[in-house]
């Protein structure tokens, strides 16, 4: 495998807006190959709008051919009711990658924060910021297109430091370590 052929993209799901990111190395750096939002307007059905995020995600494996998928670890929320929301949009996510044969790698919030951008309690604007940077790219339309950018991002350095991004992967229980 080469290192033009190591993709991942990260998903920051929701059920209002579901932001999507592709990132590959570049060099030492990183690089944007396509990032972007899924709208699901609040007017259609719970289960019509996660269709929409489990097709989203099918025909974003299938054009860039990603090696993996990125997604934001379910947390608690003050609002059970948003916490229940992103549990479901996130398993559309799950559905999808699942039949795309991609492993999923989750990642805390905080976690991706502290990786990108070095501070683990980094608001939205730094986030949006922080990526810019990252990728040398304008900045993303929306905070959920810098949060997707941003799993994409903090899986691929994590991956840096786990094993080279140009040698094959290894699998273990599915899993690429």
């Amino acid at each position: 495998m080469n290192k033009e052929s190591v993709r991942v993209l990260g998903i920051d799901p929701g059920t209002s807006v579901t932001g999507w990111g592709v990132v590959e190395p570049a060099g030492a750096a990183f690089r944007c190959v396509a990032s972007g939002t899924v709208g699901l307007p609040g007017r259609l059905q719970l289960g019509e709008r996660l269709r929409r995020i489990r097709a989203a995600v099918e025909d974003l494996c299938r054009a860039h051919a990603p090696i993996a998928v990125a997604l934001e670890k379910a947390f608690v929320a003050r609002n059970v009711q948003s916490a229940f929301r992103l549990g479901e949009a996130r398993g559309a996510v799950l559905i999808a990658a699942a039949e795309a044969g991609l492993p999923v790698f989750e990642y805390a919030p905080a976690h991706v924060k502290l990786t990108v951008v070095g501070y683990g309690r980094a608001d939205k604007q730094q986030m949006v910021c922080g990526v810019a940077l990252r990728l040398g790219a304008p900045r993303a339309n929306q905070a959920d297109e810098a949060d997707a950018l941003a799993l994409a991002l903090c899986h691929l350095i994590g991956a840096r430091l786990r094993v080279p991004l140009h040698a094959p992967a290894r699998r273990r229980g599915g899993a690429i370590v």
